[in-house]
């Protein structure tokens, strides 16, 4: 039989074992990059280390986030894990700009195709996510379409140029943003919109 005391009890231990839920953010993106750096061969990963060598982030903001005493041999993975997070970065950055209307989320400027490396200031955030609609009170969304570029489309274009003759400034670019994307594609609200007859947008 549960008395007050017991029920308190074992309400003070659920509270106390409740933890905060931690968004992907920064960190996520670092693990899924720092599984791929594990798995792939040494001839890659010296390309891959060459390709980032020319992010504009490479020799100041990478480098002062690595802690100090950090083996040299794990330096190149560190690195590799923070290109992941460049994306998101570059959103911080007053270097860049937003391109595309509703504070750059949706894609509709001329800009929004654009892939020539890191002489593109333009943040992209339409590239994150792929908004494919659901609804819970039968609004009808089989006509809506799915804004375009976007993650997929991105993912596809970015393995494209990775495996074509384009320069290796637009590589290392095209390189970020895929292992970015990567990470992106997996997190839940990164690949949903919800429409509902209050909200039919």
């Amino acid at each position: 039989m549960n008395t007050p005391l017991q029920i308190t009890s074992m309400l003070a231990t659920l509270a106390l074992l409740a933890q905060p839920v931690a968004a992907w953010d920064g960190f996520g993106h670092m693990v899924v990059a720092s599984v791929a750096y594990r798995s792939l061969d040494a001839k890659t990963r010296k390309r891959v280390d060459e390709l980032l060598a020319r992010n504009p982030y490479f020799k100041d903001k990478w480098p002062a986030l690595i802690p100090a005493g950090t083996p040299d041999d794990d330096r190149p993975r560190l690195i590799f894990m923070l290109a992941a997070t460049w994306p998101d970065a570059i959103k911080r950055d007053n270097d860049y700009h937003d391109d595309g209307s509703n504070n750059g989320n949706i894609p509709d400027g001329p800009e929004v195709l654009r892939n020539t490396g890191y002489d593109d200031f333009n943040r992209h955030k339409y590239w994150h996510f792929v908004d494919k609609p659901f609804s819970q009170d039968g609004t009808d969304v089989s006509s809506m379409k799915v804004p375009e570029p976007n993650a997929d489309t991105q993912i596809v274009a970015f393995r494209d140029v990775l495996k074509s003759n384009s320069s290796d400034d637009r590589k290392s670019y095209d390189l970020v943003w895929l292992l970015h994307l990567l990470g992106d594609v997996h997190q839940p609200l990164h690949c949903v919109t919800r429409v509902s007859a209050d909200h039919p947008r």
